[in-house]
């Protein structure tokens, strides 16, 4: 189903798009999704909407039903991809 019309009280959402994520393996082409959430955020934009930019940095305190190591991550881990063209509005 294509969407034609966006709700005037809708937000994108963007999550975990940053450098150090899409530079890990994933199920399907790292480089379509980052496109297509370029283009939603750029059509958001046009529209006046918000778009929040997500990222993530560690893990949840407290949280022990997983254990793995982190290590050491580079600089550069939690930047978000250029291509969200990140604005910062207030």
């Amino acid at each position: 189903m294509t969407i034609s019309r966006l709700d005037t009280k809708t937000a994108l959402l963007v999550v975990d798009l940053q450098k150090g994520i899409v530079g890990v393996p994933t199920a399907h082409p790292i480089a379509d999704v980052v496109t297509n959430a370029a283009r939603l955020a750029e059509a958001f934009r046009r529209h006046d909407l918000p778009v929040v930019l997500i990222n993530v940095d560690g893990g949840a305190p407290g949280r022990s039903e997983q254990s793995r190591a982190l290590g050491e991550f580079p600089p550069d881990w939690t930047e978000l991809v250029p291509e969200l063209n990140r604005q910062t509005t207030w």
